[in-house]
C-alpha cells in the first residue's frame, strides 16, 4: 500500500496518510447498508399489504355469502363467482402497485433533484428492470393471497348460502 510506505518515510516528522479509496469504499458501504436496511423494510411493507390483501379477500367471501348464492342461483358458475372475486383483488392490487410505484417515482425524483443543488453532475437511473421484476413479483404474490378465499367463494353452494342472511 503507498499510503503505508509514504507513511513509514515520514512517520518522523509526524505525517499522517489516509488512503482515499479505503475511506470512498467505507462510505460507500456504509450507505450501501442503510439502503439494504431501507430496502428490507419497503419488502416487509409489501410483504404485510400482500397479506391484508389476502385477509380481505378471506373476509369479503364470509360476507358475501349470500350475494354468492344469488349469483350461484341464477346462473354464474363456480368458475365466474372465483373469477369475480378474483378480478376484485386484481383490480385493488393492480391500484396499490400503480400508487407505490408512482409515489416511489416522485419520491426518487425529488431526492435527486434536492442533491442536484450540491452535485449538479448526479444522473437518475431507473433500473427497470428490478422495477418490473418487483411489480410482477408483487402482483403475483396478491394473486396467490387471494386465490384460496377466491376458489371457497366458488364452492359456495347456492341453496345453503342463500338459507342464512
Amino acid at each position: 500500500n503507498a499510503a503505508n510506505k509514504i507513511e513509514a518515510v515520514f512517520f518522523n516528522h509526524g505525517l499522517e496518510t489516509i488512503d482515499v479509496q479505503e475511506t470512498i469504499d467505507g462510505i460507500q458501504g456504509a450507505n450501501r447498508s442503510f439502503f439494504d436496511l431501507l430496502i428490507a423494510f419497503m419488502s416487509l411493507g409489501l410483504v404485510v399489504g400482500i397479506a391484508a390483501l389476502g385477509v380481505v379477500s378471506a373476509r369479503a367471501v364470509v360476507e358475501r355469502r349470500h350475494q354468492i348464492g344469488v349469483m350461484r342461483s341464477i346462473g354464474y358458475s363456480r368458475r365466474m363467482v372465483q373469477a369475480s372475486f378474483l378480478l376484485e383483488s386484481s383490480f385493488i392490487a393492480l391500484l396499490g402497485i400503480s400508487m407505490g410505484l408512482v409515489l416511489g417515482l416522485l419520491t426518487a425524483v425529488n431526492v435527486i433533484t434536492d442533491i442536484r443543488t450540491n452535485q449538479p453532475d448526479i444522473q437518475f437511473i431507473i433500473p427497470w428492470g428490478r422495477v418490473i421484476m418487483i411489480v410482477g413479483g408483487a402482483y403475483l404474490l396478491s394473486i396467490l393471497a387471494t386465490f384460496v378465499p377466491a376458489r371457497k367463494a366458488g364452492l359456495i353452494a347456492p341453496a345453503e348460502a342463500l338459507r342464512y342472511e
